[in-house]
């Protein structure tokens, strides 16, 4: 899994591109939209944070995405009474990864950040090109008929 290391991306870091980085609403209030994200980002209930949900599951301040110290993009619970989940289990701090699903209530995100290819989704196995077959089907498919439609006779030679 990718850990999102700043020092490793290959963007200029002195103007620090966060707007690249976004959580994709996948299903509640948020379903099918997209926030971009800064270097700290506060979500929550309250008009007072970056990213707000009008959602009675969700805290006036729930949960915030920063990037701690050490360069690394993190996601951090504020409240306790109200549950942050990354990846279907509940956290209080954690790092985030590409392709990790974020859950605050009812609405659940996907961290989409570009150019870093997130392993659980992209795996060497499904990246691995396939064998198209279907032009084999229809070859043997248009070859059976044809045998049959001269079996019966409906084709003269």
């Amino acid at each position: 899994m990718e850990t999102l290391i700043y020092s490793e991306l290959p963007y200029d870091l002195a103007g620090f591109h966060m707007h690249t980085y976004r959580l994709k609403g996948a299903s509640g209030k948020v379903a099918r939209q997209a926030f971009g994200l800064a270097e700290r980002t506060l979500v929550g209930s309250s008009a007072e944070c970056d990213l707000v949900i009008d959602d009675e599951t969700i805290a006036p301040r729930h949960a915030e995405i920063l990037v701690n110290p050490e360069g690394v993009m993190e996601l951090v619970s504020l409240v306790g009474g109200f549950v942050t989940h990354l990846n279907g289990a509940p956290v209080t701090r954690a790092r985030l990864c590409s392709g990790d699903e974020i859950r605050l209530g009812n609405c659940r995100w996907v961290l989409q950040a570009p150019g870093l290819r997130p392993d659980k989704v992209l795996s060497a196995a499904a990246l691995k090109q396939r064998r198209n077959h279907l032009p084999w089907l229809l070859l043997g498919a248009v070859l059976a008929a044809a045998a049959l439609a001269w079996q019966r006779g409906w084709i003269v030679v």
